[in-house]
């Protein structure tokens, strides 16, 4: 597995450009961390969607909170922003009723499966609006015109990557493939490295030739199980975004626009 370096690093090859003012989420001001000492050597680059690629987890909290609201009686029926941290990058299959449970609600009343269907009926009133992330089309782009592979490895189903994607078709243009939660070789989602581990497949290269780009602990945890190197890149409105739950990153980033090129070579 590619391994960090026992002693931390931090803007090893140069410094950063400063960051954009004008990025759409304010992240935390904490110093990036590049825990590498040489750039690492690959042939492909993995990005989560949500929250990675696209800002989503702001209309997604709206929306999970919006449905449980008839059920919300007693004033507990209310997602918080903790509790939508232990669901990002995981399969809604796997999350739903744990976020029930957490609201008081019981399967009686609304059932795992009606919360996803009613929370995925109103998510698409929200994608038009949803930006890129800052500095995500530029490193797309930058990444293919230096040959590297590039694709999208998201736990969402196929359907919903597309919906969200369709409003940005110059991103999905670039992408060599897109790797869905739902096809059939995916056994588990993330934390299981399955996803990345399809995606490596498809576009013909070792794992351990992939760095990916993650937004949360479970996809961090996949990328290293998959035996790849991992950017993550956490949003700072959720408790999960301390950077001692992202220990295993060779690269702790505030945004994409942090990246250098001259962290990567070409195998």
């Amino acid at each position: 597995m590619p391994a960090c370096p026992s002693v931390q690093t931090r803007n090893t090859f140069k410094a950063f450009k400063p960051l954009s003012r004008s990025r759409q989420i304010a992240r935390s001001s904490s110093d990036s961390e590049i825990r590498i000492s040489t750039p690492v050597k690959i042939e492909a680059v993995l990005f989560d969607l949500d929250g990675t690629l696209l800002d989503f987890e702001g209309g997604s909290h709206d929306a999970l909170n919006k449905v449980l609201e008839p059920y919300n009686s007693t004033g507990k029926a209310q997602l918080t922003w903790e509790m939508h941290g232990t669901i990002v990058g995981r399969r809604a299959s796997e999350w739903s009723s744990e976020i029930l449970e957490q609201c008081g609600i019981s399967p009686d009343t609304l059932a795992p499966e009606k919360y996803v269907e009613m929370y995925l009926e109103k998510m698409p009133e929200y994608y038009p609006s949803m930006p890129l992330m800052p500095g995500a089309l530029d490193l797309v782009k930058n990444l293919k015109a230096a040959g590297y592979k590039v694709a999208v490895a998201s736990s969402s189903e196929r359907a919903s990557i597309e919906k969200k994607l369709k409003f940005h078709p110059e991103l999905l243009e670039l992408m060599d493939i897109v790797q869905p939660g739902d096809d059939p070789e995916i056994k588990a989602g993330k934390p299981a490295p399955d996803i990345f581990l399809a995606a490596a497949a498809k576009l013909g290269v070792k794992p351990e030739n992939c760095l990916v780009f993650e937004d949360s602990p479970f996809g961090l945890q996949g990328a290293k199980a998959g035996n790849m190197y991992c950017c993550s890149i956490p949003d700072s409105r959720m408790p999960i975004a301390d950077p001692m739950r992202f220990g295993a990153s060779d690269f702790l980033l505030n945004s994409m626009e942090e990246f250098s090129m001259e962290y990567i070579a070409k195998v």
